[in-house]
């Protein structure tokens, strides 16, 4: 795809912009209405002529959208500034990302949530052209990780050379955004691998996962025997739990062995998901026992074959049943929910809201399981209450070497303690005599105190070790104490600083790349079964309906 030539009518009208954004001392308002006076005078009206811009709308319209967008956007209320830019994001044409990008500035959240996708929505090679531009000339990080956000979706072929400029910088957050979507160019892998390759020498582990993520996107063929290394040498949990997951996407013969070994020496989270690689690479279904496998392989190894994808697809049956046999009791204490896993750092994030003094409705027609679910839970029915009762028979199992912490969410967000503590005796029973108050009385209580909403974004949030509000910029130091987190909760997202659904899938897979948590998510009804099960599979967990 060509640059712009020189003389056309757009670069007209861009070269007048920067002419005007050099009056650096003039507000932003009165140079956006200058620079439009003035390029209505000298470019815009060739353009109007023009019928489309490449596959977007006409320059007429493009120009009563912008002359709309500037009487609302004026306006002192956020929700009305929003609706401004969500308006204009309809209009696919370059003149519109010039005022959506300068609109990333506007002070309320509510706003800036909503540029992004606007931008994501100017889709023509002219605006590409000028995003670029903007990326490569900007000095600001977050501006430069909002363009980059766009390029996540769109993926123009003209920001390449810039995104790869930036992932060689310095500047920590936009190396590692840029590094990210490196692995969205697999035309380019000649160009990139090289950097991303230096990268897994590099000192900050999130840089060095980064790199095995996106070269794994790749395909990059020396990364299987970097991997393999790694598992000797690697420190971080995260980091080799992604040289742990990028091996089974390769499916070569000679990393079983390796695995096995990592199988047989690794306890908590890394133990299942080398189980799970196994797995994945073997397609045989044996329980999550390390001397089993060694003894197959030993059997096998010679004359074995890795399946190809379309044979995996017809042992899938086979080793689900096996998965189902290992939450059942293949390990040292009991499943959560028919979820089993050895992770010795637990979060469990339990709703509190007041839609959970609700009553279970059983969708089973099977009157075997009806009956075992009264046994199990006796005259207990509310949601709430069977969420507890699980909880406290899972905590009660722990033993003092695992560590972990539990946080109740409902409008506020309540940590049980403010870090993840062992399972001794005494947290253990403290844990259990403050979860055996969580009755649906309880619940009513805090309800009318104002915190019956479902604020979902806040504790999705805690458990990627940040706080208030969402982050999406990459920091150095970002550390998350939880691997694995058990999410339950009945509703969606009501109130917080993210309720759409789908932003708030987004925003915790975009965090989780560096996280590398595992979510497990449970809930009680099909009505919020897309957004629960979305996170689950995007982060390697499980999704499950309690009492389906």
């Amino acid at each position: 795809m060509g640059s712009l030539a020189e003389g056309t009518p757009l670069n007209c009208y861009l070269n007048a912009m920067r002419a005007v954004n050099a009056f650096r001392t003039w507000s932003w308002y009165r140079t956006f209405v200058l620079v439009f006076g003035f390029a209505a005078t000298f470019s815009l009206a060739p353009l109007a002529s023009a019928q489309k811009d490449q596959d977007g709308v006409d320059v007429k319209t493009a120009q009563a959208k912008i002359k709309e967008f500037k009487k609302f956007f004026g306006n002192s209320n956020e929700y009305v500034r929003k609706a401004a830019v969500e308006d204009l994001g309809e209009c696919n044409h370059a003149l519109c990302a010039k005022p959506l990008l300068a609109a990333l500035s506007d002070k309320s959240d509510e706003v800036r949530s909503v540029v992004i996708p606007a931008l994501r929505k100017q889709a023509t090679p002219a605006a590409s052209h000028f995003l670029n531009r903007e990326l490569a000339k900007q000095r600001k990080v977050e501006a430069q990780i909002a363009i980059m956000e766009v390029f996540r979706v769109t993926r123009p072929k003209v920001a390449f050379s810039t995104i790869l400029k930036i992932a060689g910088n310095k500047k920590f957050a936009s190396r590692v955004v840029a590094a990210e979507l490196l692995g969205l160019y697999p035309a380019e892998v000649k160009k990139s691998a090289g950097l991303l390759l230096e990268m897994l020498s590099d000192a900050n582990p999130q840089i060095r996962l980064i790199a095995i993520d996106a070269l794994v996107k790749l395909q990059h063929t020396k990364l299987v025997d970097i991997c393999l290394g790694l598992f000797k040498t690697e420190k971080d949990w995260r980091v080799k739990a992604s040289a742990i997951a990028a091996i089974p996407p390769f499916r070569e013969k000679r990393t079983i062995e390796p695995l096995i070994r990592v199988f047989e020496t690794e306890k908590g989270r890394l133990f299942d998901d080398t189980y799970r690689a196994l797995l994945e690479i073997t397609g045989e279904a044996y329980r999550p026992r390390p001397t089993r496998w060694r003894k197959w392989w030993k059997n096998n190894q010679k004359h074995f074959k890795v399946p190809t994808l379309a044979e995996m697809t017809a042992r899938r049956k086979k080793q689900k049943s096996s998965m189902a046999a290992y939450a059942s009791g293949a390990t040292d204490k009991p499943p959560f929910h028919g979820i089993n896993t050895k992770s010795k750092r637990m979060l469990f994030l339990l709703d509190v809201s007041f839609s959970m003094v609700d009553k279970v409705v059983m969708s089973t027609k099977d009157p075997r399981k009806a009956e075992a679910f009264k046994l199990r839970y006796g005259g207990y029915n509310t949601k709430v209450e069977l969420a507890r009762e699980e909880l406290i028979r899972y905590v009660a199992t722990l033993e003092p070497h695992v560590k972990f912490n539990i946080i109740l969410f409902s409008s506020v967000i309540k940590p049980w303690k403010s870090n993840l503590v062992s399972a001794n005796s005494g947290n253990r029973n403290s844990a259990l005599k403050m979860l055996s108050r969580i009755t649906p009385d309880w619940i009513a209580a805090n309800t009318n105190a104002g915190h019956g909403g479902t604020n979902t974004f806040g504790a999705l949030n805690l458990a990627l070790g940040l706080k208030d509000k969402p982050q999406k910029k990459p920091s150095k130091n970002h550390k998350v104490e939880g691997d694995t987190v058990f999410f339950m909760t009945d509703g969606m997202p009501e109130i917080g600083l993210i309720t759409d659904p789908n932003e708030l899938v987004e925003y915790v897979l975009e965090v989780n790349k560096r996280a590398k948590i595992v979510f497990h998510t449970l809930t009680f009804d099909q009505g919020n079964a897309n957004f629960l099960k979305r996170i689950a599979d995007g982060t390697g967990g499980q999704y499950v309906v309690i009492g389906g």
